[in-house]
């Protein structure tokens, strides 16, 4: 009876270790911050794409092993790459002035072990921006007002590579970033697809 009773109690303390051992190992929450580069194609006639710039910080909350919730917040603005080809082609762009931000929620499943972290994501959220009705009206093609605000989707990945405790370098991560800007009173509502790239440090808290 006795070494009844100790059979099990070894079987659930070592459940219970077991259990523990889960929970903590992989960190509850990450703050990755990051340099970001877009690739902007804006579907218009007189402008395939062109470029912002920014950066911007997310928090992880990680609630098993292997997925978390992500939230997302980016700003962008535009370099002079838009004002210049508008320029070239006889448009008066001097006044063009731009920024993009973006607000994503969505899963994250990431690998959390070894010094290669690989991850992946599916964000939703939007986007906002008063960027393509001035690109149009600049051209005088239209002389409306604009939807500043769109539905956006991020989907894509990337690598963390652990350097110290709770620290991670962040050397890639690709996505594609879909908006939906539109301008009201034209038919002008189409799908922007865009190609995001960033780097930066993945900070953890919590858990290993």
């Amino acid at each position: 009876m006795n070494t009844s009773k100790y059979l099990a109690t070894s079987v659930f303390a070592l459940l219970l270790t077991t259990v523990s051992g889960a929970q903590t190992s992989y960190p509850k929450f990450e703050v990755p911050v990051d340099f970001s580069f877009v690739n902007v194609h804006p579907d218009l006639p007189v402008i395939t794409s062109f470029n912002v710039f920014g950066g911007g910080v997310a928090g992880v909350y990680n609630f098993a092993s292997f997925i978390g919730i992500k939230a997302d917040f980016q700003f962008y603005t535009q370099g002079t790459g838009v004002r210049n080809k508008l320029e070239h082609d006889g448009f008066p762009a001097g006044q063009l002035s731009a920024n993009w931000t973006t607000y994503l929620f969505g899963p994250q499943f990431k690998k959390h072990s070894g010094k290669f972290q690989p991850f992946g994501e599916a964000l939703f959220g939007t986007a906002h921006s008063n960027e393509f009705v001035q690109i149009l009206q600049d051209e005088g093609l239209v002389n409306k007002s604009n939807a500043n605000s769109a539905f956006a989707m991020e989907f894509g990945g990337g690598l963390d590579y652990a350097i110290i405790p709770y620290v991670e370098l962040r050397p890639v991560e690709v996505d594609y970033l879909m908006t939906r800007f539109g301008v009201n009173g034209t038919s002008y509502n189409g799908s922007q697809n865009n190609f995001k790239y960033s780097a930066g440090i993945n900070f953890q808290f919590g858990g290993k």
